[in-house]
């Protein structure tokens, strides 16, 4: 099995490579630290310290993870939190999300003699795997050396789930090293159990997202800051459309377009989810006749603008900030949806398209409370755009029911801890067995 899984990951890793050295995916000291080579500064602040070994691949992971992170810094002070991640906008992200209170490191790459490696060196007391990330090896490793594994934030995409039937039976050992599964939903639990995980072990939290939502909010200082800097006037209608893909630009600039035969003054920020896409967003705007500027090089009044493109990473919930409206990318197309709960715990009205299987749970949660609404199609994106923009009473009441909404379902990452805090002592060898 192992032999096979190894290959496989190989031949995925050598077809990836080149991509990734001509996108310079990663620095010289990531590439190190993918397989199992620490700094000595990294090493140093580990020396006699029980640890905490987090995995968050990417972005929306690590964002997960901050409210958890903050919760073991302080319930076990005496303990190094180490949070790794896979990608470098996961790198960044945590470095500047976590870096006061976690140690930054990539991940290793999931083959034995790498692991083993990262095992020797960071010593882990327990190790914490947010989302879905089931890496097999590492599984093993920790399982072999009595650390404990738990899941957290545990999701399994209806995707994924598909995906993971094909091999089934070799799930069935790597699921049974874990712990504890705690489960964002009941249809997460139910996939998890279905893949072979035992059913006692696996337990519905809730999602850590909700408290990472709250905890993220920038100040009224830095919004004030940003729109100042940007030019922004009072009675402005900003439409802020965040995270979208290739075919949803399209849209909500016609939704600005609609707003502004209206006669409303009304302007759009946008924010693509990658930014390599910066110049052909920038380019569609401007076929349309819009003065459209990066955000990052806005200094105003210097320089006019119709449409702003947001250039930076992890910057997004500061300009949720200036919202009157807030459309949620990746709805308006099969991708399944971004993450609605930055704007929504900033009190603004949030749409979505009809695909936000990602969020499912989270979505219905906020449509159930009239915190958010849902469209069919770029048709009814614009109408129902234009509908709230000009009731600005009914748009703010919405908003006002999303932030609350939010503020009512966080407590996750504390019920997480209290959980985990349960199973596991520092100094033991296992976490017990759920009760």
């Amino acid at each position: 099995m192992w032999i096979v899984y190894e290959f496989l990951l190989l031949v995925s890793f050598l077809f990836y490579l080149p991509k990734a050295f001509w996108r310079k995916r990663l620095p010289h000291r990531g590439w190190s630290m993918r397989l199992g080579r620490y700094p000595q500064a990294i090493l140093t602040q580990l020396q006699h310290r029980p640890t905490i070994w987090i995995h968050a691949v990417s972005v929306g992971e690590v964002m997960a993870a901050q409210p958890l992170v903050a919760e073991f810094s302080a319930a076990r002070p005496d303990h190094a939190v180490v949070v790794s991640t896979v990608t470098p906008a996961g790198f960044a992200a945590a470095s500047r999300l976590l870096g006061q209170a976690a140690v930054i490191i990539y991940g290793p790459l999931d083959f034995h003699f790498i692991v083993r490696r990262a095992f020797v060196a960071l010593q882990p007391q327990l190790v914490v795997l947010v989302e879905s990330e089931l890496w097999p090896v590492l599984i093993h490793h920790a399982s072999q050396r009595n650390i404990p594994v738990v899941v957290v934030n545990g999701r399994i995409s209806a995707r994924a789930f598909r995906r993971y039937q094909w091999v089934r039976p070799l799930l069935r050992s790597m699921l049974h090293a874990v712990q504890v599964f705690l489960m964002q939903t009941e249809q997460d639990a139910a996939r998890i159990t279905a893949m072979g995980a035992p059913a006692e072990r696996v337990r519905v939290v809730g999602s850590l997202k909700w408290d990472a939502s709250v905890s993220m909010r920038p100040s009224v200082e830095k919004c004030a800051e940003l729109a100042s800097r940007l030019g922004i006037q009072s009675g402005e209608v900003m439409l802020v459309a965040g995270s979208t893909h290739r075919g949803e630009e399209d849209a909500v600039l016609d939704a600005l377009h609609a707003l502004r035969a209206q006669g409303l003054t009304a302007r759009l920020i946008l924010a693509p989810r990658h930014l390599e896409r910066l110049a052909e967003v920038e380019a569609l705007a401007a076929r349309r006749g819009l003065a459209v500027q990066r955000a990052s090089t806005i200094a105003a009044p210097l320089q006019r603008w119709d449409v702003a493109l947001v250039d930076t990473i992890g910057t997004l919930p500061v300009y949720y900030g200036l919202a009157t409206l807030v459309v949620i990318g990746g709805s308006l197309i099969p991708h399944g949806g971004q993450n609605p709960l930055e704007a929504a715990s900033l009190g603004k009205p949030v749409v979505f398209g009809p695909f936000m299987h990602n969020f499912a749970d989270i979505a219905q949660r906020l449509l159930e409370h009239g915190a958010a609404a849902q469209v069919r199609d770029r048709t009814e994106l614009i109408e129902l755009v234009r509908r709230l923009c000009e009731q600005p009473a009914q748009a703010q009441a919405m908003g006002q029911r999303a932030k609350h909404t939010v503020e009512q379902c966080g407590g996750v990452a504390r019920q997480t801890i209290q959980l985990l805090q349960s199973y596991y002592a520092p100094g033991s060898s296992a976490i017990q067995s759920p009760r």
